[in-house]
């Protein structure tokens, strides 16, 4: 991830150093002055509303966090599996097999003589195995959110890069839009992974 956002960090400068320049990319000063001269000022206003409404799209893309897995859904696949194992524990564990009341009190009382306890304690044996896999389950969930976090985020400054570097030919005419451009970018990557 660090190598990722040095390599948005120096794309960055690169087109901050152009921008700064007045050129797009490899072009001369005689180049980017006879293009901008042949744009109309309709083609520049159609230009301007179409970098506006791409920004906006991919802020608010970043912003819906398209997750396809969330900590809650993981959280609970662990604790029903962690479920699933104790009640099979604790049908098979007693001298009385099954879910039937000799059956459970059997199955709690072994559970229990697992640890010097009685049927008490044989209920925290078997929740122990559903706290664990629901934490398990959550630490899993909260890292993939972050992954693809990081990843839309690192996605959204590719394109915004890209709307930028499409308008740096044109600096003269795109000042404004420029400057939000680069205040954009430079709160993006500053942002945080949460």
């Amino acid at each position: 991830m660090i190598k990722r956002g040095n390599l948005i960090m120096g794309r960055i400068k690169v087109l901050k150093s152009y921008m700064e320049k007045g050129l797009g990319f490899g072009e001369s000063a005689e180049q980017n002055s006879t293009e901008e001269e042949i744009l109309t000022s309709a083609t520049i206003d159609r230009m301007k509303v179409q970098a506006t409404q791409d920004v906006r799209e991919i802020l608010q893309t970043l912003e819906k966090k398209h997750t396809l897995i969330t900590e809650g859904l993981t959280t609970a696949v662990g604790a029903g599996t962690g479920a699933a194992g104790s009640i099979a524990a604790l049908s098979s564990m007693g001298t009385v097999a099954g879910l039937s009341s000799a059956g459970i009190t059997t199955g709690l009382a072994a559970a229990g003589g697992l640890i010097g306890g009685g049927m008490l304690v044989g209920i925290g044996v078997l929740a122990a195995p559903i706290a664990a896999l629901g934490f398990v389950g959550y630490g899993v969930g909260n890292r993939v959110k972050k992954t693809k976090h990081a990843a839309a985020l690192g996605m959204a400054i590719k394109k915004i890069c890209d709307v930028q570097s499409r308008l740096i030919p044109y600096e003269r005419h795109f000042k404004e839009e420029l400057a939000q451009i680069n205040t954009t970018l430079e709160t993006l990557t500053h942002v945080k992974v949460a």
